[in-house]
């Protein structure tokens, strides 16, 4: 993989190569693959969350909301009070980004200073159980997975999200936003510790994918990860989740399918 051309987000997806299918006909294959697999083996969707099935987007806002109201930002008036007026169009992936479309240049070094306060504020509680109330479904999800899990296949929730920081909110989260889970088939893997790198955690996966089913299709919103599991599983449809992705450089993709939501006419 490291010989592949590599970019970064929007030059990734410039210079990748994805079916021409719109949203409904991709979700649709995955259903028909889904009944065609049945005939000689057992099939299996892969499912990320973060960004994926969910908009962590306002997880972030509370956080900074809280952070502006604590006192670890009060020696930074300008920066408190650019991010008081934060909107939904100011979220990023990271603070970073969110610093950025704010008008918040890192270059000075009283941003700068801001933005590493307020991330630390951030870090103490994203991967937190306790914030993940503040998720949101993204508009059709729960109803897309639940219609593969009636046409008969194995459900994977593969996420880079701990056990020990982030695995009740989780639970919590599926059964409350109505997503399969707590029945059979369905299944949450979770890095076992904080630190485990989220790429090596998702492909270290593939035993246990292989055994309990045949891949049909993975849906991720991080490149890497994506270029990843198509490189292990060729046969399985790869979904890029256009949502929001980190900078992380990704190679260059062909026969990668896209979608940005999960909405069905």
């Amino acid at each position: 993989m490291s010989s592949k051309p590599t970019a970064v987000r929007h030059d990734w997806i410039r210079s990748s190569h994805f079916h021409d299918l719109q949203e409904t006909d991709v979700l649709n294959e995955i259903g028909r693959r889904i009944k065609k697999t049945q005939e000689t083996a057992h099939p299996l969707v892969l499912l990320d969350l973060d960004s994926t099935l969910y908009e962590v987007e306002p997880r972030t806002h509370q956080i900074l909301l809280e952070w502006i109201d604590s006192p670890q930002s009060t020696s930074f008036p300008i920066a408190r009070d650019k991010v008081a007026k934060i909107t939904r169009d100011h979220l990023g992936y990271s603070l970073k980004d969110t610093f950025s479309r704010l008008g918040l240049d890192l270059s000075f070094q009283e941003f700068s200073a801001a933005w590493e306060n307020a991330k630390a504020f951030w870090q103490e509680r994203f991967f937190n159980s306790d914030y993940l109330k503040h998720d949101i479904a993204y508009e059709g999800a729960a109803e897309f997975v639940n219609d593969i899990y009636k046409l008969g296949c194995e459900i994977v929730y593969l996420t880079g999200r701990d056990e020990p920081g982030m695995g009740r909110g989780t639970r919590q989260n599926l059964l409350r936003d109505g997503f399969p889970w707590e029945k059979p088939k369905t299944h949450l893997l979770l890095k076992p510790t904080f630190e485990m790198d989220d790429l090596l955690h998702k492909k270290s996966a593939e035993n246990y994918i292989r055994k309990h089913g045949t891949l049909v299709a993975s849906f991720e919103n991080e490149p890497l990860n994506l270029v990843s599991l198509s490189e292990i599983f060729p046969e399985a449809m790869h979904i890029f989740v256009d949502t929001i992705c980190s900078d992380r450089p990704a190679p260059v993709a062909q026969g990668l399918y896209r979608i940005k939501g999960y909405i069905r006419p």
